[in-house]
């Protein structure tokens, strides 16, 4: 069982590291669209028409496709103060309860996320200025989802079996 945890891990961090990239990429075009949106509205007098919804997007894609990679980084905050009091057991109990609550939450997200872009999908609405249907926006919110739980069901098997290791 160890290796098939070893190998999902590897996938994961292989999945997070593209989307890490892609993150990245989508970052430097927004940079580069407002540049040249600053550029055409002060010296040119012709924004770039639809940066603003476009950044509506990609902010949210960003942070929605990232925080599988900040969850498997471990980079979120967290408070020690109490915990790197408790023995080391205690703590992986702690960490194995809070990644079970985190994976309910953010499965509870994947579904409500997923039945609200079904729904935009049937409305057939769209964002008026850069005519994107709006579903393609809110598809980010099951996606992201799902990477966190990925990455979190990920991490409670190898809370699981650290622990069985250390039984024996």
């Amino acid at each position: 069982m160890t290796e098939l945890v070893k190998q999902l891990s590897r996938g994961v961090q292989r999945i997070n590291l593209g989307l890490r990239y892609f993150c990245a990429g989508l970052l430097f075009f927004m940079m580069l669209l407002g540049t040249v949106d600053v550029m055409g509205r002060y010296l040119f007098n012709r924004p770039v028409l639809g940066t603003f919804e476009t950044f509506e997007i990609l902010l949210p894609a960003i942070v929605l496709l990232g925080i599988g990679y900040t969850q498997e980084s471990r980079a979120h905050v967290r408070v020690e103060i109490l915990i790197s009091r408790l023995s080391s057991g205690k703590q992986t109990f702690l960490n194995f309860l809070t990644n079970g609550l985190a994976l309910l939450i953010s499965i509870l997200i994947l579904w409500r996320g997923w039945v609200l872009t079904v729904a935009y999908w049937r409305m057939g609405r769209r964002i008026p200025t850069i005519e994107v249907p709006m579903f393609l926006p809110q598809l980010l919110v099951p996606i992201g989802a799902s990477l966190l739980s990925l990455v979190l069901a990920v991490q409670m098997l190898q809370f699981f079996t650290q622990k069985k290791g250390e039984a024996k």
